[in-house]
């Protein structure tokens, strides 16, 4: 495993909420959700040999650690390709940013001091800055030269490795922006569908939804129809009914209307009823059971 993947994992390890957004090259580190704050870890092409540089999204944040949006950690200018290690330092960097949030710059807070927060860790060494040698090397001459002619600061200026390295830097992430814009470019199609299935199951779920609506209407109404009152009354005007056809019965044949057989089977048959969901009723009635009509 070389040392660029070894210092990936220890990100990955240490910060568990990474998210790769360009795999071994930039990563997105969440600070706090409510705000959308987050670390942009970007690895350059000679990194491990070369440091990280941390950014702070969004811009126009302020904290000790940051400058311009960069992130100013003292680890960083020493940092040792054997010896630093990314998931340490990023895990401190965004302990820091969570136990004291960076703050948006307003006009009066301008000049507002930082009393209250720690300023950034001290070095146990202090670096030695490349850019101080490359001056060193100048005589006096080629320096006042430097100072008078902005065309030859200009030239000196671009051979700085620094310099070099930093627009190495910018242009990995233009690439790595225009990567991530084709990739989610290319989801435009998958996202179209989606929401046309969603609609389309949207409009089924509705349809679904009244008519089951109207069939659990026609259940209620069923249910209504055998609930225990209704049985009982219906049960009740049962009794009675059959109390009344077999009173008529009697009086028809006291009437000479009916002859003794026919007066006897009906009369016997329509008692008999009687008789029977009176005894339902009265069971109902004592035991409070429900029971259906004869």
């Amino acid at each position: 495993m070389n040392r660029k993947r070894q210092q990936i994992n220890s990100l990955l390890a240490h910060n568990p909420t990474t998210i790769a957004v360009v795999d071994g090259q930039i990563y997105e580190v969440p600070l706090h959700q409510e705000d959308n704050t987050f670390l942009l870890i970007n690895l350059p092409s000679h990194f491990p040999e070369e440091p990280p540089v941390i950014t702070l999204s969004p811009t126009g944040l302020r904290h000790p650690w940051v400058e311009g949006d960069v992130v100013m950690h003292d680890a960083l200018p020493s940092w040792q390709p054997q010896q630093s290690n990314l998931g340490f330092l990023v895990k401190e960097i965004r302990e820091e940013f969570m136990a004291r949030p960076p703050a948006r710059k307003t006009n009066e807070q301008q000049n507002e001091g930082y009393n209250s927060r720690p300023p950034p860790p001290i070095p146990a060494t202090v670096p030695s800055v490349p850019e101080y040698n490359a001056i060193a090397k100048l005589s006096p001459e080629e320096m006042e030269e430097l100072l008078q002619n902005e065309t030859a600061f200009d030239i000196f200026f671009e051979t700085l490795d620094r310099v070099k390295n930093l627009k190495t830097f910018q242009e990995e992430l233009r690439s790595g922006n225009e990567l991530l814009a084709h990739k989610n470019l290319g989801r435009e199609d998958q996202l179209l569908k989606l929401r046309s299935e969603v609609e389309y199951l949207d409009t089924i779920f509705k349809q679904e939804k009244l008519e089951f609506e109207k069939k659990e209407k026609i259940q209620n109404e069923a249910f209504n129809r055998f609930s225990s009152s209704t049985v009982l009354t219906r049960l009740k005007g049962g009794v009675y009914e059959q109390d009344e056809l077999s009173e008529k019965v009697a009086q028809s044949f006291l009437e000479g209307n009916l002859d003794n057989e026919t007066f006897v089977k009906q009369f016997r048959e329509f008692r008999k009823v009687y008789h029977l969901r009176e005894s339902k009723l009265e069971r109902v009635q004592k035991d409070n059971l429900f029971v259906s009509s004869y």
